[in-house]
């Protein structure tokens, strides 16, 4: 895992490594798993557009996720992965103030969640940016993957902004 001329210091620790990459996968998986639901259950909003690109690009992300943690022979907790499918599917319970349709305010906050994992991921991608070398990585790679993540930030942004001119109104044809 070092190249020649990268002193030990600069290595990252390998446990606290692994603790940080199933920490992120964790997040993406949740991430991939509300992005699902929200491209089946809101496909009648004018956002269905950039939620099902989001969807594409953040499984891929996760996927890459995967094979970065692969490559370094870090293992996979089966119990993180199962805790976020746990919290995902719990996250879906909570209440919205309507009974038999879905709130206005439903897919808007979904979107901040959204906002915040992709924020999250693009921290993700500048720390392996930073410790690429040592870790036999390509760099370039990973500063390619925060500039989608920005990208995809400011397209989450712009949906949300979209999505709340209907959210607070009365009649809101958001809701659907």
């Amino acid at each position: 895992m070092r190249s020649s001329g990268q002193r030990a210091e600069d290595l990252p620790e390998r446990e606290l490594l692994q603790i940080y990459l199933e920490d992120h996968l964790t997040g993406a998986t949740g991430m991939v798993q509300r992005l699902t639901m929200m491209h089946q259950n809101y496909g009648d909003l004018p956002v269905a557009g950039e939620i099902a690109q989001l969807l594409q690009e953040v499984s891929e992300d996760r996927s890459r996720l995967v094979e970065v943690i692969g490559s370094l022979g870090l293992q996979r907790s089966g119990a993180k992965l199962l805790l976020a499918r746990t919290g995902e599917l719990v996250g879906r319970l909570k209440t919205n103030g309507r009974l038999r349709r879905r709130s206005p305010l439903t897919p808007l906050l979904e979107l901040e969640l959204v906002q915040s994992g992709i924020s999250g991921k693009s921290g993700l991608w500048r720390s392996l940016t930073v410790h690429a070398d040592s870790l036999g990585l390509d760099a370039e790679e990973f500063r390619s993957l925060e500039e989608r993540a920005y990208r995809q930030l400011h397209d989450v942004v712009a949906a949300h902004r979209r999505l709340t001119r209907e959210a607070f109104r009365a009649d809101s044809s958001a809701a659907g």
